[in-house]
C-alpha cells in the first residue's frame, strides 16, 4: 500500500514556502508601520510650528530652546531676558503642547535666530539701545521695533538650510527658525552618522533638508539619512505678525 504522507523534501518546500510568506508579510508590516511613523512626526512637526508662530503672535518674539540636559521642555532664557543656547530641543512645556519627542521618542531639535527670540524689556516709548533692538544689519542704524516686538519687517533670521552640508548654494536663506527630526537613527553621537546628519547637530547656522537615504552596506562612507525639518522664513512669520496686528 502506498504511502500518502508527505515526504521530508515536500515539507522542506512547504516550510520555505511559508517563511517566505511570513517575511514578506512582515516587511510589508514593518513598511505600513514606519509610513504611519512618518505621518506622525509631520504632523507633530506642523504642531510645533503653529506652536512657535502663535508663541510668536502671543509675545511678540520666539520662544528660546530649552536646554535638553535640564529635561523640563521650559524655554532656557537668562535673567536679562536673553537666550542662554541659541540650539537646544523644543521648549514644549513654554508652548503648552505634549511632551516634544519624536515616534522613536527621539527630541525634536530646534534652534532660533536669537534677534528674533531676545525679550528684554523695552523703554517707553522704545529706543534703539534696549537689550531686544539687536535687529539685525538687514535694519538701517537706529532703527527701533515696535513696543512689545524683537524684530521688524527689515529682519532677517541667520540659519541657512542646504540641499547637502557640502552645498555651495542654500535651498532657504534667513531663515529664522528650524526644527529637525531625527526620527529613526536619532542624533549622531561622536561623529557617527552620515555628514549630511551631523550637520543637522553640530551647533552651527547650517542645516541640511533632502529626501531620506539608506546606507550602501558596501560602501565605506555612512549615508544613511531620514531626518525630517521644518523651518520658519521670515515672511512666513512677518506675515503672521501683520496679521496679528503686532507689526505696522
Amino acid at each position: 500500500m502506498k504511502n500518502k504522507g508527505f515526504t521530508l523534501a515536500e515539507i522542506a518546500i512547504v516550510l520555505v514556502i511559508v517563511g517566505i510568506m511570513l517575511a514578506g508579510g512582515l516587511g510589508a508590516f514593518r513598511a505600513q508601520t514606519d509610513s504611519q511613523r512618518m505621518r506622525d512626526g509631520r504632523a507633530q512637526l506642523a504642531e510645533i510650528k503653529e506652536s512657535l508662530l502663535g508663541f510668536a503672535v502671543q509675545y511678540g518674539h520666539l520662544p528660546c530652546p530649552a536646554n535638553p540636559a535640564a529635561n523640563t521642555g521650559l524655554e532656557d532664557r537668562l535673567a536679562n531676558l536673553s537666550c542662554n543656547l541659541a540650539e537646544g530641543v523644543v521648549p514644549w512645556s513654554t508652548l503648552g503642547i505634549s511632551r516634544a519627542g519624536d515616534p522613536f521618542n527621539q527630541p525634536f531639535r530646534y534652534r532660533v535666530s536669537l534677534d528674533f527670540a531676545d525679550s528684554g524689556p523695552p523703554s517707553v516709548p522704545p529706543v534703539a539701545t534696549d537689550s531686544n533692538q539687536t535687529l539685525g544689519a538687514n535694519c538701517p542704524v537706529g532703527s527701533v521695533a515696535p513696543q512689545g516686538m524683537s524684530f521688524m519687517l527689515c529682519s532677517r533670521g541667520d540659519i541657512m538650510i542646504n540641499a547637502t552640508a557640502a552645498a555651495a548654494t542654500p535651498l532657504a536663506a534667513n531663515v529664522v527658525a528650524v526644527v529637525v527630526m531625527h526620527y529613526r537613527h536619532g542624533p549622531p553621537n561622536g561623529g557617527a552618522g552620515s555628514t549630511d546628519e551631523q550637520e543637522n547637530t553640530d551647533n552651527d547656522l547650517t542645516f541640511v533638508s533632502k529626501l531620506r537615504v539608506e546606507d550602501d552596506s558596501s560602501s565605506p562612507a555612512d549615508e544613511e539619512y531620514d531626518d525630517i525639518s521644518e523651518w520658519i522664513s521670515p515672511s512666513i512669520l512677518v506675515s503672521r505678525m501683520l496679521a496679528a496686528g503686532k507689526l505696522p
